[in-house]
């Protein structure tokens, strides 16, 4: 796993990696059952205060994608409460194409978009 952040957004770091870990879940690059780096190691990696990286853990267990195991880590629970972030986004998403549509935006555009943004993942 590869979190990435951006030391220049005005997102909080817990934030960032928090939904780090559930894209990461969702594009089932982590899967149900796998063990997350430990507290210090993540903190080390990211160069964060360690008590984000458990503020993320936290919250992120409070809403079902991970779970702590004592003395043993934390991992995976289940991808479909990664999904449950995707819905929201794409409701987003939606709404934008809907709005465009209204404004003129012919279907072929619109697919270019996607098309567009998902070559740009492929480089």
């Amino acid at each position: 796993m590869n979190l990435i952040l951006d030391y220049r957004s005005r997102t909080p770091f817990y934030e960032q990696i928090k939904e780090e870990i559930v894209k990461a879940i969702a594009r089932g690059e982590l899967h149900e059952g796998d063990r997350l780096p430990s507290l210090r190691q993540l903190s080390a990696e990211l160069s964060v205060n360690l008590n984000t990286v458990k503020r993320s853990f936290d919250e992120l267990e409070l809403q079902g994608v991970v779970s702590t195991v004592q003395g043993k880590g934390v991992f995976v629970s289940d991808r479909a409460a990664a999904q449950a972030y995707l819905a929201p986004a794409l409701a987003a998403a939606k709404t934008s194409m809907q709005r465009a549509k209204s404004l003129g935006a012919e279907k072929d555009q619109l697919l270019d978009l996607v098309n567009e943004l998902y070559k740009e993942e492929e480089i």
